[in-house]
Order: structure tokens, then sequence, then C-alpha cells
């Protein structure tokens, strides 16, 4: 399935993009030029992925070379993406997380408003 970002400033993954061991999964640090990020997971059939891209967007252009938007398409076969639902934890679509500056992946758990994810936002640029 496509990749429903086409601003080049939400960073599609794919998994190759991630380092996997037995015990976690992170984000290659070079991906994140020392800057924190959300990670939204997503399928490109799934509504309220598609309601929520332009916020993404919109934020992501708001905090460029501040703070990091990446995507993810679970549904990406031909990458493999499927493949890191399951490390990451991912029960529903669209699903969040937070990765620090390190690559470190955590669970997201603030409000799913723009104005919180503002702050939050905020709040976590070094």
């Amino acid at each position: 399935m496509d990749n429903i970002y086409n601003d080049p400033i939400v960073k599609e993954l794919i998994k190759k993009d991630f380092i996997i061991d037995n015990k976690s999964i992170n984000l290659n640090k070079s991906l994140t030029n020392g800057l924190n990020g959300i990670l939204v997971i997503y399928s490109p059939q799934c509504e309220n992925c598609l309601m929520s891209k332009e916020m993404w967007e919109n934020l992501a252009n708001l905090f460029k070379y501040k703070f990091n938007i990446f995507a993810l398409n679970g549904y990406n076969f031909d990458d493999n993406n499927h493949l890191l639902t399951l490390p990451l934890n991912v029960s529903s679509y669209p699903d969040y997380k937070f990765i620090d500056k390190n690559g470190h992946i955590h669970e997201y758990k603030g409000s799913l408003r723009e104005s919180e994810i503002t702050k939050f936002i905020i709040k976590n640029i070094d």
C-alpha cells in the first residue's frame, strides 16, 4: 500500500531504519539528527489516519529543524514494515511513539488534540 505522507518534512520510515534486538527496538540514531520526535504509525486504509495527516504535516513544517515528525506505514509489505507492529506494540491505527534524540522509542501517552501535541513538542525541543 502506498504511503500517505507526500510532504518530505514528514520522514517516512521503513523497517531497515530500525535496529531490532531481542530486548528492544530503536530508530537508527543517525535519522534523528540530534532531535526528539514523534512517530506516527498508520494504515493508509484508516480513516482517522487520513484525517490527521494534514495536522501532522502542519506540525512538521511548524517545527522543522527543531523536532522530527516521522511516519511508518504499517501496511507497507514491500519494505516489511508490518514486521514492526509487534515489537512496537501497535494495537490499533493510528498509534504514536515518542522517539528521543538517541533513537530510543517510548510510548506516547499524551492527548491527540493538536493544541496538546503542540505543547508536548515545545516541551520536548532540546
